[in-house]
């Protein structure tokens, strides 16, 4: 078989098939040469690859390449740090490119704001594989964890209100059915494996879906699609997003939501958290729409629901007690919205969870 046809071959075997390659050390050293003379100089050299993985999934591996170069006549030499996210076939390409266009509209390194994301460097298609630089920083997660400012959800707030204003349209508008074929497991498992919650589960989807139809017309605007404090590295002043696969287009309260019921899930044990909520709050909705905080409930709810089937996936100690309670406050937030007008300043955003959700928030989060 030519090497051609193995490679079509194992696309069907394994979805990264090109992981392989990915970790050959003598492959990618020669995979960078090129790359290195385009970013540091037609003078500089590999002269070796370390290669890390931190993150290995079904549909994405993400690897950090340390690359020790020389150039040539001086000898001077340097470690070029490069993150490598390998795909499966067909994927990746389409978010090298939503980060070149977000490059250019306003979150390079010479971003006046100091709001920059990571340097999209190339995509390979022969290893499906997108390379970007590695930001500094530490992951505002860890931050919260040891000593927690008010400044540093600020500059989380005007991260997010930044993305949410920029004219990147990444996609078509991305709904709640869309939403919900991130669950997985699918919804309808989850209903089948609990079913004395799927009353609760069909009144939570069928909400959803009313509630959406009630909004009528608002501005859409690019989403992260996954946005939670790990996304967020800040070093002083600067401040870099990452993580761009589920960047989308859509309604801006989604990515409120998905961090508001990951910050609320901390509120039991870390009480001040309670207080950076209201910090954060401030700050975005002094730059974007208060219109945007009455739609939140819909998508905490449906993240509520991504996190119970996750729940269901694992079956990790008490996941049946945990998958119950996650979606009651899944349907509680789709109720919320029903009654009533939920506004920033409405104690909605300030209400905590209990620790069975804060747990799997943990898990979650890595």
């Amino acid at each position: 078989m030519s090497s051609a046809s193995k490679s079509e071959a194992l696309k069907f075997k394994d979805k990264l098939y090109t992981l392989e390659t990915a970790m050959n050390e003598t492959r990618m050293a020669e995979v960078f040469a090129p790359l290195l003379q385009e970013f540091w100089g037609v003078a500089w050299r590999v002269a070796g690859v370390r290669i890390e993985v931190m993150r290995r999934r079904n549909q994405r591996c993400v690897l950090r390449y340390r690359i020790n170069a020389v150039e040539a006549a001086s000898e001077q030499q340097l470690e070029w740090r490069v993150i490598g996210k390998v795909f499966k076939a067909d994927r990746g390409e389409a978010v090298f490119e939503n980060m070149r266009r977000l490059w250019e509209y306003g979150f390079s390194r010479a971003a006046q704001d100091n709001i920059s994301i990571p340097e999209p460097l190339e995509f390979s298609s022969s290893l499906c594989m997108l390379f970007q630089e590695e930001v500094g920083g530490v992951p505002v997660k860890n931050i919260l964890k040891k000593a927690p400012q008010p400044e540093h959800m600020r500059q989380v707030a005007r991260t997010l209100a930044k993305l949410h204003q920029c004219p990147l349209v990444p996609g078509k508008p991305f709904t709640v059915k869309d939403h919900l074929t991130r669950c997985h497991p699918r919804h309808e498992f989850l209903a089948l494996a609990c079913p004395q919650l799927a009353p609760a589960v069909d009144a939570l989807i069928q909400g959803a879906h009313e509630v959406e139809a009630s909004f009528g017309n608002y501005k859409m605007t690019t989403l992260h699609g996954d946005f939670h404090l790990g996304q967020v590295h800040i070093e002083n002043e600067n401040v870099w997003l990452i993580d761009f696969d589920a960047l989308s287009y859509g309604d801006p309260a989604s990515d409120l939501g998905n961090l508001l019921v990951f910050l609320k899930g901390k509120i039991k044990r870390q009480p001040v958290v309670s207080e950076l909520i209201d910090v954060f709050l401030d700050e975005y909705f002094s730059i974007i729409d208060p219109e945007v905080a009455h739609r939140v409930p819909l998508y905490e709810g449906l993240t509520h629901l991504r996190r119970a089937c996750k729940c269901l996936r694992l079956q990790e100690d008490g996941w049946e007690r945990r998958v119950k309670r996650m979606v009651e406050m899944g349907l509680a937030c789709i109720e919320e919205i029903k009654s009533s007008t939920v506004t920033p300043a409405s104690n909605f955003f300030r209400a905590g969870y209990d620790d069975e959700v804060e747990d799997l928030e943990l898990q979650e989060a890595e």
